[in-house]
Protein backbone atom coordinates (compact mmCIF):
# COMPACT_ATOMS: atom_id res chain seq x y z
CA UNK A 1 0.00 0.00 0.00
CA UNK A 2 2.81 2.39 0.90
CA UNK A 3 4.49 1.69 -2.44
CA UNK A 4 1.28 2.56 -4.31
CA UNK A 5 1.01 5.87 -2.43
CA UNK A 6 4.57 6.73 -3.39
CA UNK A 7 4.17 5.75 -7.07
CA UNK A 8 0.72 7.34 -7.67
CA UNK A 9 1.87 11.01 -7.49
CA UNK A 10 4.76 10.24 -9.87
CA UNK A 11 2.34 8.52 -12.27
CA UNK A 12 0.01 11.51 -12.25
CA UNK A 13 2.86 13.91 -12.97
CA UNK A 14 3.97 11.79 -15.96
CA UNK A 15 0.40 11.76 -17.24
CA UNK A 16 0.20 15.54 -16.98
CA UNK A 17 3.45 15.98 -18.92
CA UNK A 18 2.26 13.62 -21.67
CA UNK A 19 -0.99 15.59 -22.01
CA UNK A 20 0.98 18.78 -22.41
CA UNK A 21 3.20 17.26 -25.09
CA UNK A 22 0.65 15.40 -27.21
CA UNK A 23 -2.36 17.27 -28.66
CA UNK A 24 -5.77 15.98 -27.68
CA UNK A 25 -7.31 16.08 -31.14
CA UNK A 26 -9.35 13.01 -30.34
CA UNK A 27 -11.35 14.90 -27.72
CA UNK A 28 -11.90 17.82 -30.07
CA UNK A 29 -13.08 15.58 -32.89
CA UNK A 30 -15.34 13.39 -30.77
CA UNK A 31 -18.33 15.76 -31.05
CA UNK A 32 -17.67 16.90 -34.64
CA UNK A 33 -20.82 16.63 -36.75
CA UNK A 34 -20.16 17.02 -40.47
CA UNK A 35 -23.89 17.28 -41.24
CA UNK A 36 -24.67 19.94 -38.66
CA UNK A 37 -25.16 23.51 -39.91
CA UNK A 38 -23.01 26.35 -38.56
CA UNK A 39 -24.63 29.69 -37.70
CA UNK A 40 -22.21 32.13 -39.36
CA UNK A 41 -22.49 35.86 -38.61
CA UNK A 42 -20.67 38.78 -40.21
CA UNK A 43 -20.47 41.79 -37.88
CA UNK A 44 -19.47 44.69 -40.15
CA UNK A 45 -18.24 47.81 -38.37
CA UNK A 46 -15.64 50.57 -38.69
CA UNK A 47 -14.48 52.30 -35.51
CA UNK A 48 -17.75 51.43 -33.83
CA UNK A 49 -19.95 52.60 -36.74
CA UNK A 50 -22.36 49.90 -37.89
CA UNK A 51 -22.21 49.49 -41.67
CA UNK A 52 -25.55 48.58 -43.24
CA UNK A 53 -26.38 47.57 -46.83
CA UNK A 54 -22.93 46.03 -47.36
CA UNK A 55 -22.84 43.09 -49.78
CA UNK A 56 -20.77 39.95 -49.12
CA UNK A 57 -20.07 36.93 -51.32
CA UNK A 58 -19.16 33.60 -49.70
CA UNK A 59 -17.36 30.80 -51.57
CA UNK A 60 -16.62 27.29 -50.35
CA UNK A 61 -12.89 26.64 -50.81
CA UNK A 62 -12.55 23.22 -49.16
CA UNK A 63 -14.55 20.41 -47.56
CA UNK A 64 -13.94 18.99 -44.08
CA UNK A 65 -14.32 15.28 -43.37
CA UNK A 66 -14.95 13.41 -40.13
CA UNK A 67 -11.19 12.80 -39.72
CA UNK A 68 -10.59 16.58 -39.56
CA UNK A 69 -8.89 16.82 -42.95
CA UNK A 70 -9.66 19.44 -45.56
CA UNK A 71 -9.74 18.90 -49.30
CA UNK A 72 -9.95 21.70 -51.83
CA UNK A 73 -13.11 21.80 -53.92
CA UNK A 74 -12.81 21.17 -57.64
CA UNK A 75 -13.13 24.86 -58.52
CA UNK A 76 -10.33 25.96 -56.18
CA UNK A 77 -7.95 23.04 -56.63
CA UNK A 78 -6.83 24.44 -60.00
CA UNK A 79 -5.35 27.63 -58.53
CA UNK A 80 -1.58 27.84 -57.72
CA UNK A 81 -1.92 28.46 -53.98
CA UNK A 82 -0.34 26.66 -51.04
CA UNK A 83 -2.57 26.27 -47.98
CA UNK A 84 0.05 24.51 -45.84
CA UNK A 85 1.40 27.76 -44.30
CA UNK A 86 -1.26 28.34 -41.71
CA UNK A 87 -0.22 31.53 -39.95
CA UNK A 88 -2.35 34.65 -39.71
CA UNK A 89 -0.60 36.68 -42.41
CA UNK A 90 -0.57 33.75 -44.81
CA UNK A 91 -4.35 33.35 -44.56
CA UNK A 92 -4.77 37.05 -45.43
CA UNK A 93 -2.39 36.76 -48.37
CA UNK A 94 -4.09 33.70 -49.79
CA UNK A 95 -7.51 35.29 -49.36
CA UNK A 96 -6.46 38.23 -51.54
CA UNK A 97 -4.87 35.84 -54.06
CA UNK A 98 -8.04 33.76 -54.30
CA UNK A 99 -10.16 36.90 -54.57
CA UNK A 100 -8.34 37.87 -57.75
CA UNK A 101 -8.83 34.45 -59.35
CA UNK A 102 -12.47 34.23 -58.27
CA UNK A 103 -13.32 37.60 -59.77
CA UNK A 104 -11.28 37.00 -62.93
CA UNK A 105 -12.94 33.65 -63.62
CA UNK A 106 -16.40 34.84 -62.61
CA UNK A 107 -17.00 32.06 -60.08
CA UNK A 108 -20.50 32.06 -58.67
CA UNK A 109 -20.74 32.59 -54.93
CA UNK A 110 -22.28 29.87 -52.80
CA UNK A 111 -24.06 32.51 -50.72
CA UNK A 112 -24.59 36.25 -51.21
CA UNK A 113 -25.99 38.48 -48.48
CA UNK A 114 -26.40 42.07 -47.27
CA UNK A 115 -25.88 43.48 -43.77
CA UNK A 116 -28.91 44.88 -41.91
CA UNK A 117 -29.27 48.23 -40.10
CA UNK A 118 -27.00 46.91 -37.34
CA UNK A 119 -24.28 45.83 -39.77
CA UNK A 120 -25.14 42.16 -39.24
CA UNK A 121 -25.52 39.41 -41.81
CA UNK A 122 -26.47 35.85 -40.80
CA UNK A 123 -26.42 32.61 -42.74
CA UNK A 124 -26.23 28.84 -42.16
CA UNK A 125 -23.37 26.85 -43.70
CA UNK A 126 -22.09 23.29 -43.60
CA UNK A 127 -18.59 22.48 -42.28
CA UNK A 128 -15.78 23.67 -44.53
CA UNK A 129 -13.23 26.36 -45.37
CA UNK A 130 -14.86 29.48 -46.83
CA UNK A 131 -13.66 32.60 -48.65
CA UNK A 132 -15.58 35.80 -47.79
CA UNK A 133 -15.38 38.81 -50.13
CA UNK A 134 -17.05 42.12 -49.34
CA UNK A 135 -17.96 44.74 -51.94
CA UNK A 136 -17.11 48.42 -51.57
CA UNK A 137 -19.72 50.41 -49.65
CA UNK A 138 -20.37 54.14 -50.07
CA UNK A 139 -21.96 55.63 -46.96
CA UNK A 140 -22.09 59.21 -45.63
CA UNK A 141 -19.53 60.53 -48.12
CA UNK A 142 -17.07 57.73 -47.29
CA UNK A 143 -16.01 54.60 -49.13
CA UNK A 144 -15.63 51.50 -46.94
CA UNK A 145 -13.56 48.58 -48.20
CA UNK A 146 -13.32 45.24 -46.39
CA UNK A 147 -10.41 42.83 -46.65
CA UNK A 148 -11.23 39.33 -47.96
CA UNK A 149 -10.71 36.54 -45.46
CA UNK A 150 -10.79 32.77 -45.06
CA UNK A 151 -12.80 31.23 -42.23
CA UNK A 152 -12.99 27.60 -41.08
CA UNK A 153 -16.41 26.42 -39.90
CA UNK A 154 -17.00 25.25 -37.22
CA UNK A 155 -14.40 26.42 -34.67
CA UNK A 156 -12.98 24.73 -31.57
CA UNK A 157 -13.48 26.26 -28.13
CA UNK A 158 -10.14 26.37 -26.33
CA UNK A 159 -11.44 26.02 -22.78
CA UNK A 160 -13.86 23.12 -23.33
CA UNK A 161 -12.37 21.45 -26.41
CA UNK A 162 -15.81 21.32 -28.03
CA UNK A 163 -16.77 22.50 -31.50
CA UNK A 164 -18.51 25.87 -31.71
CA UNK A 165 -21.29 26.03 -34.27
CA UNK A 166 -22.05 29.73 -33.71
CA UNK A 167 -19.25 31.78 -35.30
CA UNK A 168 -18.94 35.56 -35.62
CA UNK A 169 -16.46 37.24 -37.97
CA UNK A 170 -15.51 40.92 -37.95
CA UNK A 171 -13.90 41.81 -41.30
CA UNK A 172 -11.02 44.31 -41.36
CA UNK A 173 -12.24 47.55 -42.90
CA UNK A 174 -10.63 50.70 -44.31
CA UNK A 175 -12.38 54.05 -44.82
CA UNK A 176 -11.53 56.64 -47.47
CA UNK A 177 -13.14 59.97 -48.19
CA UNK A 178 -15.40 59.97 -51.19
CA UNK A 179 -13.85 63.18 -52.50
CA UNK A 180 -10.76 61.22 -53.55
CA UNK A 181 -11.52 60.77 -57.23
CA UNK A 182 -8.39 59.05 -58.50
CA UNK A 183 -5.76 56.70 -57.18
CA UNK A 184 -2.58 55.03 -58.45
CA UNK A 185 -1.95 51.31 -58.09
CA UNK A 186 1.39 49.57 -58.51
CA UNK A 187 2.29 45.92 -59.01
CA UNK A 188 5.68 44.36 -58.25
CA UNK A 189 6.74 40.81 -59.09
CA UNK A 190 8.84 38.97 -56.50
CA UNK A 191 10.71 35.79 -57.39
CA UNK A 192 11.65 33.21 -54.74
CA UNK A 193 13.61 30.79 -56.90
CA UNK A 194 17.21 30.78 -55.67
CA UNK A 195 19.12 28.13 -57.54
CA UNK A 196 16.35 27.72 -60.10
CA UNK A 197 16.48 31.09 -61.86
CA UNK A 198 16.73 29.31 -65.22
CA UNK A 199 13.16 28.10 -64.77
CA UNK A 200 11.90 31.67 -64.61
CA UNK A 201 9.85 32.75 -67.65
CA UNK A 202 11.09 35.71 -69.67
CA UNK A 203 7.86 37.56 -69.03
CA UNK A 204 4.51 37.18 -67.26
CA UNK A 205 1.07 38.74 -67.65
CA UNK A 206 -0.77 40.55 -64.87
CA UNK A 207 -4.49 41.24 -65.08
CA UNK A 208 -5.98 44.35 -63.45
CA UNK A 209 -9.51 43.77 -62.15
CA UNK A 210 -11.94 46.52 -61.19
CA UNK A 211 -14.99 45.39 -59.21
CA UNK A 212 -14.32 41.89 -60.50
CA UNK A 213 -14.13 42.86 -64.18
CA UNK A 214 -11.00 42.68 -66.33
CA UNK A 215 -9.83 46.25 -67.09
CA UNK A 216 -6.34 45.71 -68.47
CA UNK A 217 -3.60 43.11 -68.99
CA UNK A 218 0.04 44.19 -68.76
CA UNK A 219 3.38 42.39 -69.23
CA UNK A 220 6.15 42.30 -66.61
CA UNK A 221 9.74 41.39 -67.44
CA UNK A 222 13.32 42.43 -66.75
CA UNK A 223 12.82 45.30 -69.20
CA UNK A 224 10.45 47.08 -66.80
CA UNK A 225 12.15 45.68 -63.71
CA UNK A 226 9.16 43.38 -63.08
CA UNK A 227 6.87 46.24 -62.04
CA UNK A 228 4.16 48.52 -63.40
CA UNK A 229 2.05 51.46 -62.15
CA UNK A 230 -1.48 52.38 -63.14
CA UNK A 231 -2.39 56.04 -62.77
CA UNK A 232 -5.71 57.88 -62.52
CA UNK A 233 -7.78 54.90 -61.45
CA UNK A 234 -11.25 55.47 -60.03
CA UNK A 235 -10.87 55.43 -56.25
CA UNK A 236 -14.44 54.20 -55.72
CA UNK A 237 -13.63 50.96 -57.57
CA UNK A 238 -12.39 47.84 -55.77
CA UNK A 239 -9.09 47.06 -57.52
CA UNK A 240 -7.18 43.80 -57.42
CA UNK A 241 -4.77 41.83 -59.62
CA UNK A 242 -4.25 38.25 -60.77
CA UNK A 243 -1.40 36.53 -62.58
CA UNK A 244 -2.41 34.91 -65.85
CA UNK A 245 -1.41 31.42 -67.01
CA UNK A 246 0.68 30.19 -64.06
CA UNK A 247 2.18 26.69 -64.27
CA UNK A 248 1.05 25.35 -60.88
CA UNK A 249 3.50 22.47 -61.21
CA UNK A 250 6.44 24.89 -61.18
CA UNK A 251 5.29 27.83 -59.07
CA UNK A 252 2.92 28.67 -56.28
CA UNK A 253 1.56 32.22 -56.17
CA UNK A 254 0.80 34.51 -53.26
CA UNK A 255 -0.52 38.07 -53.61
CA UNK A 256 -0.77 40.76 -50.96
CA UNK A 257 -1.37 44.49 -50.93
CA UNK A 258 0.48 47.15 -48.95
CA UNK A 259 -1.22 50.52 -49.22
CA UNK A 260 -1.56 50.96 -53.02
CA UNK A 261 1.02 48.38 -54.10
CA UNK A 262 0.29 44.78 -55.04
CA UNK A 263 3.07 42.24 -54.51
CA UNK A 264 2.86 39.09 -56.63
CA UNK A 265 5.24 36.49 -55.20
CA UNK A 266 6.12 33.37 -57.17
CA UNK A 267 7.85 30.59 -55.24
CA UNK A 268 9.58 27.93 -57.31
CA UNK A 269 8.60 24.31 -56.66
CA UNK A 270 11.87 22.37 -57.08
CA UNK A 271 11.75 19.41 -59.46
CA UNK A 272 11.55 15.97 -57.85
CA UNK A 273 14.93 14.87 -59.27
CA UNK A 274 18.04 17.00 -59.78
CA UNK A 275 21.08 15.85 -61.83
CA UNK A 276 23.25 13.53 -59.75
CA UNK A 277 20.77 13.43 -56.87
CA UNK A 278 18.16 10.76 -55.94
CA UNK A 279 14.52 11.78 -55.89
CA UNK A 280 13.31 13.25 -52.60
CA UNK A 281 10.16 11.09 -52.61
CA UNK A 282 10.15 7.46 -53.83
CA UNK A 283 8.02 7.12 -57.00
CA UNK A 284 5.90 4.40 -55.42
CA UNK A 285 4.68 6.70 -52.66
CA UNK A 286 1.31 8.27 -53.53
CA UNK A 287 1.05 12.03 -53.09
CA UNK A 288 -0.83 13.37 -50.16
CA UNK A 289 -4.09 14.95 -51.21
CA UNK A 290 -5.49 16.07 -47.89
CA UNK A 291 -4.24 18.63 -45.39
CA UNK A 292 -4.72 18.56 -41.65
CA UNK A 293 -7.47 20.91 -40.55
CA UNK A 294 -6.04 24.16 -39.21
CA UNK A 295 -7.52 25.31 -35.93
CA UNK A 296 -6.17 28.82 -36.41
CA UNK A 297 -8.83 30.96 -37.97
CA UNK A 298 -8.70 34.28 -39.85
CA UNK A 299 -9.94 37.11 -39.13
CA UNK A 300 -11.08 38.23 -35.66
CA UNK A 301 -13.62 35.55 -34.76
CA UNK A 302 -15.49 35.20 -31.48
CA UNK A 303 -17.83 32.70 -29.93
CA UNK A 304 -21.46 33.81 -29.80
CA UNK A 305 -21.68 32.79 -26.15
CA UNK A 306 -18.33 33.75 -24.69
CA UNK A 307 -17.35 36.65 -27.01
CA UNK A 308 -13.74 35.58 -26.59
CA UNK A 309 -11.08 35.00 -29.24
CA UNK A 310 -11.07 31.51 -30.60
CA UNK A 311 -8.04 29.24 -30.13
CA UNK A 312 -5.12 29.16 -32.51
CA UNK A 313 -4.32 25.51 -31.88
CA UNK A 314 -6.12 22.30 -30.96
CA UNK A 315 -4.45 21.96 -27.55
CA UNK A 316 -6.99 21.45 -24.73
CA UNK A 317 -5.98 22.70 -21.28
CA UNK A 318 -8.91 21.89 -19.02
CA UNK A 319 -7.79 18.23 -18.46
CA UNK A 320 -4.32 19.49 -17.54
CA UNK A 321 -5.68 21.86 -14.89
CA UNK A 322 -7.79 19.05 -13.37
CA UNK A 323 -4.93 16.54 -13.27
CA UNK A 324 -2.53 19.13 -11.85
CA UNK A 325 -4.97 19.66 -8.98
CA UNK A 326 -5.33 15.91 -8.37
CA UNK A 327 -1.59 15.43 -8.48
CA UNK A 328 -1.05 18.20 -5.96
CA UNK A 329 -3.63 16.68 -3.57
CA UNK A 330 -2.00 13.24 -3.78
CA UNK A 331 1.45 14.68 -3.10
CA UNK A 332 0.15 16.50 -0.01
CA UNK A 333 -1.63 13.34 1.27
CA UNK A 334 1.54 11.32 0.76
CA UNK A 335 3.56 13.87 2.71
CA UNK A 336 1.05 13.82 5.62
CA UNK A 337 1.06 10.01 5.66
CA UNK A 338 4.85 9.93 5.90
CA UNK A 339 4.79 12.45 8.77
CA UNK A 340 2.27 10.34 10.68
CA UNK A 341 4.39 7.23 10.13
CA UNK A 342 7.45 8.93 11.57
CA UNK A 343 5.47 10.12 14.59
CA UNK A 344 4.11 6.60 15.24
CA UNK A 345 7.62 5.20 15.11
Amino acid sequence: MNKIKKILPLFLMCLIISLMIFPLDALASSDFDIDKYVQFIIDYQNDGKKLSNADFDIYKVADVDKDLNIKLTEKFSKYPVDLTKLNQEAWNDYALTLKGYVQRDGLKALVTGTTDVNGIYKTRLKAGLYLVIGKNLTLDNYIYESSPFLVLLPNVEKETGTWNYDVISKPKTTRNEKIIKEVSKKVIKIWKDKGFENFRPKEIEIELLGNGKLRETIVLSEKNNWQHTWHKLDASVNWTVAEKSVDKGKYKVMIWEDWNTFFVENTCIPPETLPGKPPKVPPEMPPKTALKVPLEIQPEITSKETKQHLPQTGQLWWPVYTLVGLGSVMIVLGFIQNRRKKVDE
